[in-house]
C-alpha cells in the first residue's frame, strides 16, 4: 500500500468516527482536510552517494524492494516523501520515475545528484537549477530533426515546474560561501562526458549549465504523466579531460550541497 493510500485510508477512519459520535469538531476536521491534500514527492537519486544523506535524516516507515529498486517511504522535514537510488542512466531514471508515479502515487518528482560542469561561469560545488532539461544524445538530424528533438513529440525542452523552481532556490540558503548557484537548461544523456570539445558542443548546442545522465529522462516520464518536476545538481567535475578524476575527489562534497537543497525545498511544500 502506497503512503498516500494509508494516509487517505487514515483519514477515512478519522472521519467516520467522527460521523457516528455526531461530532463535528471543525479545527479537526480541517486538519483532516489539509492532510488529505499533502502531496507525495519522489525523490531519485542515481547512485548510492546521492541519497546517502536524505535516507540518513528521513524517518523511513516503510521499505519496499521492486525488482532491483529499493524504496523508502516515509517523512523528511514533515513532508511525505519516497526515496529510491534509480542506478545510472536514462532508462534505469526512467524506470524508477515510472515507478514512483505508477506504484506510490508520486505527486512530484525531484531528480538530484552530482553533474559535470559545462557553463563556463560554474565552478565546483556549484548548484544548478533546472529551468528545463534536453536529451543531447537524442540525434535525427539526418532527418532535418533539430539536436535532441524526439521525432514527432510536441516538445524538444521537458521544461521544469515553476513553484517547485523558486522553493529550490529559497532552498540554497546556507550554503558554503563558496557555492554559486544558477537557474537553467540541464542536458542528459547516456554518456560520462570527458572531452572538452564534446563539452563545448553541448554547451553551445543547448545553452545548458551541466552535463549529467538521468534529469531529461525524469523530466520526459514527468511530462507524458502530467505532474510537476524539477533536477537539482551541484558540478562535482568541468567535464573535460581529467573529469573522472576531479569527480572522484569532490562527489561527497557536490551530493551534500544539492541534499541541503531538497531538504531545504521539503520545508516550504
Amino acid at each position: 500500500m502506497s503512503l498516500k493510500q494509508k494516509i487517505s485510508g487514515l483519514i477515512g477512519v478519522v472521519t467516520l468516527v467522527f460521523l457516528l459520535a455526531g461530532c463535528g469538531d471543525q479545527p479537526e476536521a480541517t486538519e483532516a482536510a489539509d492532510k488529505e491534500e499533502e502531496k507525495v514527492v519522489g525523490i531519485i537519486g542515481p547512485m548510492e552517494v546521492e541519497i546517502d544523506i536524505l535516507h540518513s535524516h528521513m524517518e523511513v516507515e516503510e521499505t519496499t524492494k521492486k525488482g532491483n529498486l529499493t524504496f523508502y517511504e516515509g517523512n523528511l522535514e514533515g513532508q511525505p516523501i519516497v526515496l529510491v537510488k534509480s542506478g545510472i542512466g536514462k532508462v534505469n531514471a526512467a524506470s524508477a520515475a515510472q515507478m514512483l508515479i505508477s506504484d506510490f502515487e508520486a505527486d512530484v518528482l525531484i531528480n538530484s545528484g552530482v553533474a559535470g560542469g559545462i557553463h563556463p561561469d560554474l565552478g565546483l560545488g556549484d548548484i544548478v537549477i533546472s529551468t528545463k532539461t534536453v536529451h543531447h544524445d537524442m540525434d535525427e538530424t539526418a532527418k532535418d530533426f533539430k539536436p535532441g528533438q524526439i521525432p514527432y513529440m510536441d516538445t524538444r525542452y521537458f521544461e521544469a515546474n515553476q513553484k517547485l523552481i523558486q522553493l529550490a532556490k529559497k532552498g540554497t540558503k546556507d550554503l558554503p560561501e563558496y557555492v554559486d548557484v544558477f537557474k537553467g537548461p540541464i542536458a542528459t544523456g547516456d554518456q560520462f562526458i570527458a572531452s572538452e570539445e564534446k563539452a563545448n558542443w553541448i554547451y553551445e548546442t543547448f545553452d545548458a549549465y551541466v552535463v549529467e545522465m538521468e534529469g531529461a529522462a525524469v523530466g520526459q516520464v514527468a511530462y507524458l504523466n502530467e505532474i510537476p518536476y524539477v533536477v537539482i545538481r551541484s558540478a562535482s567535475d568541468d567535464a573535460g579531460e581529467e573529469a573522472a578524476g576531479i569527480q572522484e575527489n569532490f562527489v561527497e562534497e557536490a551530493a551534500k550541497n544539492s541534499s541541503h537543497v531538497i531538504e531545504e525545498m521539503l520545508k516550504g511544500m
